[in-house]
């Protein structure tokens, strides 16, 4: 049976709390929400009051690991497209993930993405499309060490966005026309030619 839990407990996986309501301050004390946490509302380009879930579709957001190619378990959420207060958030609910290539007490960088459309990567590639990406260090995640011991509790996660509660906001793509392109490079060109003159 020993050798069993040691067996299990070398391939635990640490773990986090995936959510962005009410996430305990580092202190332990003040926060956007005056009781010691806070809020990591998500915005539309250009606004801190119109959430990023009121825009067309309303957006995806997922929990990645520290290279952003490995989505953490089953992370994606879908914000809300009712025009309220709520369409800031991506989570009603508080979820629990394990981290991929993890132990418990391990405080890797992960990184939370959120996107308008089918993807992120095609979000970051389509005009007029909105995404954004952020990073944080973890507090120690959860689980029982390897070779047992206490278990750790499986963490918020705080020090994802400012304590303030103020968020974070989307940017929308903005691929140049090719004419403005082929301009740029006349211009680009033509320095080029006034220089070798010189």
């Amino acid at each position: 049976m020993a050798a069993v839990a040691m067996g299990a407990s070398a391939f635990a996986q640490g773990t986090i709390i995936f959510a962005n309501r009410n996430i305990p301050t580092l202190s332990g004390t003040g926060g956007g929400n005056g009781n010691g946490s806070y809020n990591v509302p998500i915005y539309q380009d250009g606004s801190t009051t119109a959430g990023a879930g009121a825009l067309p579709g309303g957006v995806t957001v997922g929990l990645f690991t520290p290279d952003g190619n490995t989505l953490i378990g089953s992370s994606l959420l879908r914000s809300t497209t009712t025009p309220t207060d709520t369409s800031m958030f991506f989570a009603q609910s508080a979820q629990t993930f394990n981290v991929p290539g993890t132990n418990p007490g391990d405080t890797p960088k992960l990184i939370v993405r959120a996107w308008q459309g089918n993807s992120f990567a095609a979000a970051t590639t389509t005009q007029g499309q909105q995404s954004g990406q952020w990073s944080f260090t973890t507090k120690p995640l959860g689980g029982t060490p390897v070779g047992g011991g206490t278990p750790i509790p499986t963490p918020n996660m705080t020090g994802w966005g400012p304590e303030s509660g103020a968020g974070f906001q989307l940017v929308t793509t903005n691929i140049p026309e090719p004419t403005s392109v082929a301009f740029g490079v006349l211009g680009l060109g033509a320095l080029v030619l006034a220089r070798r003159r010189k």
